[in-house]
């Protein structure tokens, strides 16, 4: 039988979902300025279990942002935070509506721990965002930065292009995908998600219009932690339930990191000590072994649809890589284990990632005549239409599958 090499980056296999977290949250919990009519249920303090943090930890991309540098984020009681958003006669209406739509997005997903008040001029707002004629010679829709004073936030500007590469007024599914993911920089998520679903994934020639919990599980932990740079420093008592982003890491207890000379002398009998061997063997570009490590986290994992998600993610990743064949092999045992709408939609990805894109549409248009809630299909098959400017049968599909499916918008 062909050996097939598989890898995953930082996959908790949907072991608990975000919400479920709420359990470990007291009766009363620490407000941190947000007014009362808000429950706090998206955040984590030290009322919490270790074992609460630790199933966080992996299912978050909270250790990318911990390598990218400094927390840098802003001091809860700040919020609501100004925003201004540009609006002139010499862009399109619609500009102004999709990031404001953006900034909704993340208030609504975070059930209150972020929220924004919209101001009519920028010389009242922290957060600023501009639409600019000039091209920086980037493919990226936006940018961000923060303006500091030493360790002191004075606010954040978000810069769009006017237009596109073709001199073209930028598509409001695009400009809303880059919205979501500069919001999100200038929120404090300054790490690259690896997983291709996330908003903080490097968007490239994909874009994403979903928050999914992994970014909600990384925002609350950056939220959780005392920040290297903020615009308001913590008080004693807010730094009392705050914690130390050691604190936050030693949850894991894992022997592996990038100063680890002898990755083979290490043993990992748990999920979590193996994700972190075979990241680290994947970041030295030692596949085979990283899959090896993969693979026995996958073992460790008790229900199929956690096993299927680690082979999904093995399969995105080789994509990623063009290693095609690796990826054909992660997919047919993902859809082997469990099927779902997730996995079901992996060999018209692989299409897709292939440049077979007529292929690609012929397989999500017979998953979504099956099932019209699939959302992933649905995500894909818009995004193929919109990448290859078949407005028609976009527009079509939206009015056909986008009332079961849901808004790719939101």
């Amino acid at each position: 039988m062909k050996k097939i090499v598989i890898s995953a980056f930082l996959i908790a296999a949907g072991a608990f979902s975000l919400y479920s977290f709420n359990s470990g949250i007291s009766e009363n919990p620490p407000e941190f300025g947000i007014k009362k009519y808000y429950a706090i249920t998206l955040g984590y303090d030290k009322s919490m279990s270790e074992k609460t943090i630790k199933a966080a930890v992996i299912d978050s991309y909270f250790r990318e942002v911990v390598e990218n540098g400094k927390i840098v984020r802003w001091n809860k009681s700040s919020f609501p935070l100004k925003v201004y958003i540009q609006d002139s006669e010499d862009m399109p209406s619609y500009y102004r509506e999709v990031v404001m739509r953006a900034y909704q997005s993340w208030e609504r997903a975070s059930e209150g721990l972020v929220r924004f008040m919209f101001v009519d001029t920028p010389d009242d707002a922290e957060m600023k965002c501009y639409f600019t004629n000039k091209d920086d010679g980037s493919k990226s829709i936006g940018s961000q930065t923060f303006s500091l004073n030493g360790n002191m936030i004075t606010d954040s500007v978000i810069t769009f292009k006017m237009k596109n590469e073709k001199n073209q007024v930028q598509d409001s599914k695009q400009l809303y995908s880059s919205a979501l993911q500069e919001i999100g920089r200038s929120l404090g998520l300054t790490g690259k998600s690896p997983s291709i679903y996330d908003v903080m994934y490097p968007i490239g020639i994909k874009f994403n219009t979903e928050i999914t919990d992994r970014d909600l599980k990384t925002l609350a932990l950056i939220y959780s932690v005392v920040p290297d740079v903020t615009n308001i420093p913590p008080s004693e008592e807010e730094r009392a339930m705050l914690f130390t982003v050691q604190e936050i890491l030693s949850t894991l207890n894992v022997p592996v990191d990038d100063t680890t000379p002898d990755l083979d002398a290490v043993t990992a009998n748990d999920i979590a000590t193996g994700l972190a061997l075979a990241e680290e063997y994947r970041k030295r570009a030692e596949y085979d072994k990283a899959a090896q490590e993969y693979q026995a986290v996958a073992q460790m994992k008790t229900d199929l649809r956690s096993k299927s998600e680690v082979y999904y993610e093995v399969a995105v990743m080789y994509l990623d890589a063009e290693e095609f064949d690796k990826a054909k092999g992660c997919a047919e045992i993902a859809c082997a284990t469990d099927m779902n709408d997730k996995t079901i939609i992996l060999p018209a990805l692989i299409d897709y990632y292939m440049k077979r894109s007529n292929s690609a549409i012929e397989q999500l248009d017979t998953i979504l005549q099956q099932n019209p809630y699939n959302k992933h299909a649905y995500k894909l098959l818009c995004q193929i239409y919109r990448e290859k400017h078949h407005e028609n049968l976009l527009n079509a599909t939206i009015r056909k599958y986008g009332p079961t499916a849901g808004d790719i918008e939101e």
